[in-house]
């Protein structure tokens, strides 16, 4: 335990369990300064300008969500305020956000998004800029020196009208630029294999209706598991971090078994989505989403995929959409994909993650300390501990809410998991020092802000998440 004598908390943290990262479950207050945790320890709420009582709830750090996008569906600068709203209501207090520019340069635009996280948002951030073009991994190191940007994707198989795929070649040339700029950087990868997925849209573009189960045709686990195989061929040669995004599949987690048997250093996400939702949701098509949701087999292997430190962080992928542009009604072909997840991400975690028997501490783990130590804000983000910042999620493990999209705050009029019973919801959220959300409601104004990224010498460290596979 840490104190500060002497020291006047503007907020202390009491009677609360607190959930770290590594250390355990322990009985602590938290006292709070100047946007720091300053101290951990008992008695300190006699220094307090301001107290929160956590008696019989979980405290545990705030959750960094590094899959999101923002701005795709209405403008980046009014998606930067009401989905980061969305987010800090539900635990979530920084976010990895995936940019994207089809073909300019970023420079063109990231002076405004920079602008829209530091004035706009709940949340804090970083950026992950998607690659299309040559000229656009000519400039990576550019984004990396002006930005402080030490993470990029790519998509090794696009989206028809949303973003396009890009050849081996290309991909090649992507991950030696990434690779060049110190072994800190991620490549992110977007893994499935193009051509299975366009042929496979094609032949399920013979059957006229269908359900949601049937768009999992589309996007085959094949796909996804040979797009892992080659990705992690290519980060071999050029020497960079692969980061393989959104695992959905058991053939895709078998593939990372492998590869982790076989000595290869490379980190893996999946998604709350893909964790607690099938193919036989009776949302149907407002779950639709790329990769697709898929059978409860595959909800069984990620699972032990996140218990065994295969899978080494867990997001959201969140796109948000409203019903009249997600258009379920258009059916198999006809509604788009994208879900809004960043309010329900950490209700979803603990929920299907305390029914799997997974620890909460390895849960917390997942969410919060294994994707900051990728991304490189650790300790920073991820812990509770002395020097860290002030961002907790105070956490009532029992408490059961029916999931309605109107209680999100969000800019969407539905989620995923409408209608569904979660249990383990936040009931306030710690952001910067300052109670921004309690009991469902916004308390505190926008203290988000963009983090850029230091270079630094050595790589992050994972092996911590890793148990024998």
């Amino acid at each position: 335990m840490s104190t500060a004598a002497g020291t006047r908390y503007s907020l202390v943290v009491k009677g609360g369990t607190l959930v770290i990262p590594g250390v355990g479950l322990i009985h602590a207050n938290v006292g709070i300064s100047g946007g720091k945790i300053v101290a951990l320890g008992d008695d300190l709420a006699g220094r307090a300008d301001d107290i929160f009582d956590a008696s019989g709830k979980t405290v545990i750090p705030g959750i960094f969500d590094p899959h999101t996008h923002i701005g795709n569906e209405r403008s980046f600068d009014e998606e930067a305020e009401t989905e980061t709203r969305a987010a800090v209501l539900g635990g979530v207090t920084t976010i990895g956000i995936f940019l994207r520019s089809l073909e300019e340069s970023y420079m063109l635009h990231l002076p405004a998004f920079r602008r829209a996280m530091d004035e706009l948002s709940y949340v804090d951030s970083v950026f992950h800029p998607q690659i299309f073009t040559e000229e656009q991994i000519a400039e990576i190191p550019l984004y990396a020196k002006a930005f402080g940007i030490r993470s990029f994707k790519f998509y090794m198989s696009g989206m028809p009208g949303i973003v396009k795929s890009i050849t081996d070649d290309v991909l090649l040339n992507g991950f030696r630029t990434v690779a060049g700029l110190g072994p800190d950087t991620i490549a992110c990868v977007h893994c499935e294999t193009g051509v299975l997925i366009d042929q496979a849209r094609k032949e399920l573009q013979k059957k006229r209706e269908g359900t949601l189960a049937d768009w999992e045709f589309a996007h085959p686990a094949d796909a996804e598991a040979l797009a892992i195989q080659t990705a992690l061929y290519l980060a071999k040669i050029a020497g960079a971090h692969l980061y393989v995004v959104h695992l959905s599949s058991r053939q895709g987690l078998e593939v990372v078994r492998n590869a982790r048997r076989q000595g290869m250093r490379f980190t893996v996400e999946t998604t709350t989505p893909y964790l607690g939702i099938a193919s036989d949701d009776p949302n149907g098509f407002l779950v639709k989403m790329v990769p697709p949701v898929r059978t409860k087999d595959h909800h069984d292997a990620l699972w032990q995929g996140v218990l065994e430190g295969s899978i080494n962080t867990i997001g959201t992928d969140n796109t948000s959409r409203a019903r009249a542009t997600k258009k379920p009604e258009a059916g198999l072909h006809g509604a788009r994909p994208g879900l809004p997840a960043l309010g329900t991400h950490l209700p979803a975690l603990l929920h299907y993650g305390r029914l799997r028997g997974i620890p909460l501490e390895l849960l917390v783990d997942r969410a919060t300390r294994g994707p900051a130590k990728v991304y490189g804000i650790y300790p920073q983000k991820g812990t509770i501990a002395v020097g860290s910042d002030a961002d907790l999620a105070i956490v009532d493990l029992d408490l059961e809410r029916v999931v309605r999209a109107e209680d999100l705050h969000g800019m969407s009029d539905f989620s995923p998991f409408e209608g569904k019973t979660l249990r383990g919801w936040p009931v306030a959220t710690i952001k910067a020092g300052q109670i921004v959300a309690r009991d469902g409601k916004i308390v505190g104004k926008q203290t988000g802000r963009y983090l850029p990224r230091e270079a630094r010498a050595d790589a992050p460290d994972l092996e911590w998440l890793r148990r024998a596979v």
